[in-house]
């Protein structure tokens, strides 16, 4: 989508695909946020999200590990191999040490731990916002 969105005049709202905990909080940032900033896709299965990672529809996910099949880095690990710039923010109960650097490793945007604060959520897609916002400033250039 990034690289899409470079290309022309960015008129489409910032799309989050969301799973599990963040998928409850879908209706709230739509009134908080509004459709024209922000569209929700709430993901049923691994495999739409590798579908949407894959396409280019998403400007970033929040996976949930706990509503994925795969384990939560293996399916990181496969969206990366799909499509590197996407915005990834990882929910996990109590991740240890080797886990947080294999998902920094992975380039996970960030780690949020269980449970999801909606506040916590708004600030991850504010700086998920401006991360886009600047990238797309520097494409234009």
């Amino acid at each position: 989508m990034v690289a899409a969105a470079a290309q022309r005049s960015r008129t489409v709202p910032f799309t989050l695909v969301v799973s599990g905990e963040a998928g409850d909080y879908a209706d709230a940032l739509a009134k908080i946020i509004g459709p024209l900033w922000l569209q929700t896709r709430r993901a049923g299965s691994d495999e739409e999200v590798l579908q949407l990672a894959q396409a280019g529809r998403a400007d970033a996910v929040v996976l949930d590990e706990s509503a994925t099949q795969l384990e939560v880095l293996q399916l990181l690990r496969m969206i990366r191999r799909l499509n590197q710039v996407l915005l990834v923010v990882l929910l996990a109960g109590r991740p240890n040490r080797r886990w947080l650097e294999e998902a920094l490793r992975l380039a996970a945007f960030s780690v949020v731990t269980k449970p999801l604060q909606l506040e916590e959520l708004l600030l991850q897609i504010h700086r998920m916002m401006v991360r886009l916002d600047l990238a797309l400033r520097r494409a234009e250039y």
